[in-house]
């Protein structure tokens, strides 16, 4: 049996916000909270997922941003956004806890705008 992206592609190029929500990596992820209410990797998911290169793509986020939509990317530790009048991810949030070089940015195949708002 063949699985696909299904409605996926009609329903997210019909809508002005598109929001994915994802662990930032995966393959051994483990995370807690303690009682502080920071955010703690306790060890780091072998897979990355915000990469350059992907093997097959069922959504383009500069073809989303093109037509005026905003992307929102969620994870456990960062939020991301993507608009039209920013040509590469923005990095808006991350979680009370979480080291910005070593779980953020040392995690992607890429670098990513970071606001300082």
């Amino acid at each position: 049996r063949l699985t696909g992206p299904g409605g996926f592609i009609d329903i997210s190029q019909s809508t002005k916000n598109i929001v994915f929500v994802t662990p930032f990596t995966t393959k051994g992820l483990e995370v807690s909270i303690p009682g502080d209410g920071t955010l703690e990797i306790q060890n780091e998911g072998s897979v990355k997922k915000f990469v350059s290169n992907v093997y097959e793509k069922t959504f383009s986020g500069d073809e989303a941003a093109r037509r005026g939509q905003t992307i929102w990317y969620v994870t456990e530790r960062a939020v991301f956004r993507r608009r039209a009048d920013v040509d590469i991810l923005e990095l808006i949030e991350i979680a009370p806890g979480i080291d910005l070089q070593k779980d953020v940015l040392d995690q992607m195949d890429f670098k990513p705008i970071v606001s300082h708002k």
